[in-house]
Parts: C-alpha cells; structure tokens; sequence
C-alpha cells in the first residue's frame, strides 16, 4: 500500500456549492475506510459542523477543526490540545476589526458568536438547520460580554468582499496570528501556532505512519501548510493559485467527481501491490 492516510478539507473541496457530498465521491472515501486506509476531514469548521459528514462517510479518526486549533476524538467527544487565543491578544483584536468596521464570526467554547446579524451569521444558522446539529449562534452587540460569554475562543472569521482590505488586514496582524484565505473574501484568523499542517503531522505521528504516505485535498490558502505535510498534495480545480503552485496534481473542482476517482485509483494500486507482493513471495 503506497499510501495509508487521506486527508480531506470540506468547503471546496469535499462539499460542492449544495453543500453536500456527492454520491461518487462519497462511496470512494467509504470504500477507502473499508480497505483500512485512516482517513479523517480537516476544515475550518468547528467540529459540531463536521459531524454529520464523518458519519456518512464512517470516518472514526479524530476530525482536525477550526483549520488545526483541536482535534475532536469522536471516540470520546474530546477536543484535542485546543490552542485558543489567549484573551489579552484576543480583546484587542476583535477591538481592531470593530474600530475599522470589519464583520467578523467568533468560533468559541460556548457557540458561534457576532456583534450583529449579517449575512454570514445567518447562512450558519440556515446550515446548522440543515444539518440538524445545535451550533448556540448567539447575537451579542456588546463587544465586553461577547468575550465574556464565548469562553475559550478557537477561530475568528472575517467576510468581506473587499479581498484588498483581508489582504491588507492578514499582513497587519500576522506577526502575532495565523490568518489565512479560506476563500478570496473570507479571511480565518486563529492562534499563531494553530494550523492544519501541524494537527495533521500530529495525527498521523499518533498513526504511525510517514508523512509521504499520505495524500492531502484541499482549495483554499489555509490548506496550504497541510498540504505542505504529505506525500501527495491534492488540489482542486477551483483552488487558489497558491495551493495549485505546492499540488502534485489539480483534479476537477468541487461539484465534479475526481475525488471519488482519485481515491479508486489508489485503492486499486494498493490491492495491485499487495497482489504483486503475495505471488513474489509464495513463488520464493
């Protein structure tokens, strides 16, 4: 087997524009689990909102959330060496983004909290309907009793479609956070030694298993480092041109099936070489 672990980021890569998994796709990660390759999902959602997903696709590895800040052992409902962001750092960040008038989602202990209602915050409630899992979104319109009631705070989320002014405030406080491009317009901040790559290496060193044995998918620049971390950097047709520049290969965007298509190919190479092993050793 020349692979043993399968990484996979949800937003734009796993989930098409429905937010669903197709049915191709879905099958060949379950066909993966069955032939015992370990495979977990790594996304900038919270875990709650990647539950419903683990289980139709019959992952059990712990899921990395809030793009590397924890695992969540779906073993024991646990999160994971969280790194949170440390509160003094966190008030006068959020009182950054307040003062230059940025929207922005807190991802937290106690739910997903705003300052105001607004597009984004109503698209996560609409999907936590969807998905049929409580995610406690909360409108809080004092900034104080907003840290005060979040609790430890895992992710800051920051839409805007000014992707000049995310560019401009990524450079700004990258020197004491990790903020990252999910998508153009969607800038994810969180502490400065969380990411996707770092959870992954520490997944897979709890697995036992080499970094070049395993294979990575992903389409925004948070996936970068993670994809950094394997054997086989996946990206997706609609992924940034960044993440396409570090990929060993570019398969078809997120509504597509190359995925499903991929994973079948390695599966059938798995079986071809265990194959070939088998009869080099009984001929001996």
């Amino acid at each position: 087997m020349k692979y043993q672990a399968i990484v996979l980021d949800l937003d734009g890569t796993l989930l098409n524009e429905q937010n669903q998994i197709n049915e191709v796709n879905s099958a060949a990660v379950r066909l993966a689990v069955e032939h015992g390759y370990r495979v977990t999902l790594a996304s900038g959602r919270p875990h709650q909102m990647m539950l419903p997903f683990a289980k139709q696709l019959n992952i059990q590895e712990p899921l990395i959330c809030c793009n590397g800040v924890y695992q969540y052992d779906l073993q024991t409902n646990i999160k994971l060496a969280p790194k949170a962001i440390e509160t003094h750092s966190l008030t006068l960040l959020l009182n950054l983004l307040n003062d230059g008038q940025f929207d922005f989602t807190v991802y937290a202990e106690n739910g997903i909290f705003a300052l105001q209602p607004s597009a984004h915050i109503k698209g996560i409630a609409s999907q936590g309907d969807v998905l049929n899992v409580d995610l406690a979104v909360q409108i809080v319109a004092d900034l104080a009793s907003l840290i005060r009631q979040a609790g430890a705070v895992f992710k800051i989320l920051v839409p805007c479609q000014d992707s000049a002014a995310l560019i401009e405030l990524r450079r700004d406080i990258s020197a004491h956070f990790k903020a990252d491009l999910s998508t153009p317009n969607k800038l994810d901040i969180t502490a400065k030694s969380a990411s996707k790559g770092s959870a992954l290496k520490h997944w897979l060193k709890q697995c036992g298993i080499a970094s070049h044995r395993a294979v990575a998918f992903g389409d925004g620049d948070n996936d970068k480092s993670m994809l950094q971390s394997v054997g086989e950097p996946v990206a997706m047709a609609n992924a940034s041109p960044s993440l396409k520049g570090i990929a060993n290969l570019i398969i078809t965007d997120n509504n597509g099936c190359g995925i499903g298509q991929y994973l079948r190919l390695i599966i059938q190479e798995g079986q071809y070489r265990s194959a070939t092993r088998l009869v080099t050793k009984e001929t001996l």
